[in-house]
């Protein structure tokens, strides 16, 4: 795997109050799950980004976030890769 994304995944994880990381490709398969996420929800994370963005209908990503009762989940896209992160609200 890409040392960049080695070094966001180890600074995310360090991060205070984040409970846990998804990462998927271009296509929603997972590169990387950690706590909390699981790797089966890569998928659906990839594509609320694909319909956000038609929504947006602008040249750059948009951040969804997610509130829960539990938890925040951030989403945004870049290059390509979509991050969502859960943490504490």
């Amino acid at each position: 795997m890409d040392n960049q994304l080695l070094d966001t995944f180890s600074q995310i994880s360090s991060q205070s109050g984040v409970l846990g990381f998804v990462c998927a490709d271009e296509n929603g398969l997972c590169l990387k799950a950690q706590g909390t996420c699981q790797s089966s929800t890569s998928g659906s994370y990839k594509s609320l980004m694909d319909k956000a963005k038609i929504l947006a209908d602008r040249e750059e990503s948009p951040l969804i976030v997610i509130e829960t009762d539990t938890s925040n989940i951030f989403i945004q896209n870049n290059q390509n890769i979509t991050l969502a992160v859960s943490k504490l609200p």
